[in-house]
């Protein structure tokens, strides 16, 4: 299991109460990651034909892993810049999943369309001397190489001490977004990462659904002993066949570890409806909300 618990306070307290283009040509073969998202997936979305190629910027953004610690003024458009200077894209990047393209329903579940997607998130601290620790790299969208890619970056800065003064900190804990936008002339240049060319599809499209049974952590004893409550909520890729990709695990909100990791060992032993574009199951990422009421 593979999950990021760093933004939690990891202690049990008793209190009250996640500038090249994508290359999707197709009649390609299945890559090591095959295994991840499904041979029969893959071949299935080779068999769909794409609307058309939405141009995007895939860029950086850069926050504190605190809400309440304020980064120093350019600090993220800095950071980018350092971070651009030693990243380097993969020739190709094999995309497999999809996110729902507007219109979609009220509750978001359908969309008149589908559209591939690349996206990953890295943590790691920040310090006054220049140096950058990497603690993890989620890779969202089961994109290997581009998770490759970033942590090479991000090692070579770190080996260079490229992260700008801090000011007043001696270190910060950050958390670094790369996600797509299509609104390539909204995107700062200090943001700006690389450019990539991702397909649309204009078929019928179906996030993935959690079991009729539903998903029930198990309420850990220790908490049910001191009472406690609480409200878990976990981001993750769900595959072509309906299990969780352990590498695209992330925390998003919660207070105790022992609820996270009930919550995060019930995902791994599910197995959800997959979402689907047009007749093709595909993967899909979303969010799941647990919420912890002691028994007694």
């Amino acid at each position: 299991m593979h999950l990021r618990l760093r933004a939690i306070g990891l202690t049990f307290v008793v209190t009250a109460a996640s500038a090249c283009a994508a290359n999707p040509t197709p009649n390609r073969k299945p890559s090591s990651t095959a295994n991840d998202i499904g041979a029969d997936a893959i071949g299935c979305l080779d068999t769909l034909h794409a609307s058309d190629t939405v141009e995007t910027i895939v860029k950086m953004t850069a926050a504190s892993q605190d809400p309440k610690t304020a980064l120093p003024p350019d600090f993220e458009s800095f950071l980018a810049q350092g971070f651009r200077a030693r990243f380097k894209a993969p020739s190709k990047l094999r995309l497999s999943v999809i996110i729902g393209n507007e219109p979609c329903d009220s509750l978001g579940s359908r969309c008149a369309g589908g559209i591939l997607n690349i996206g990953a998130v890295a943590y790691v601290t920040a310090h006054s001397n220049g140096s950058l620790v990497v603690t993890d790299v989620v890779d969202e969208t089961l994109t290997e190489d581009f998770a490759d890619s970033i942590r090479s970056a991000l090692g070579a800065m770190a080996k260079n001490r490229d992260v700008p003064w801090l000011e007043r900190a001696d270190s910060i804990p950050l958390v670094l977004k790369f996600a797509p936008d299509d609104q390539a002339d909204t995107v700062p240049e200090g943001r700006y990462v690389f450019k990539a060319k991702i397909p649309r599809y204009d078929l019928p499209f179906t996030y993935a659904m959690m079991p009729s049974t539903g998903i029930v952590p198990k309420y850990p004893s220790r908490a049910a002993i001191a009472g406690i409550e609480d409200s878990v909520v976990l981001a993750f890729t769900v595959r072509a066949n309906g299990s969780i990709a352990p590498q695209s695990m992330d925390f998003v909100s919660g207070n105790y570890r022992e609820f996270v990791l009930s919550a995060a060992d019930a995902l791994n032993d599910s197995r959800y409806h997959p979402a689907r574009l047009g007749d093709c199951a595909v993967a899909t990422r979303i969010r799941q909300r647990f919420v912890f009421k002691s028994p007694h």
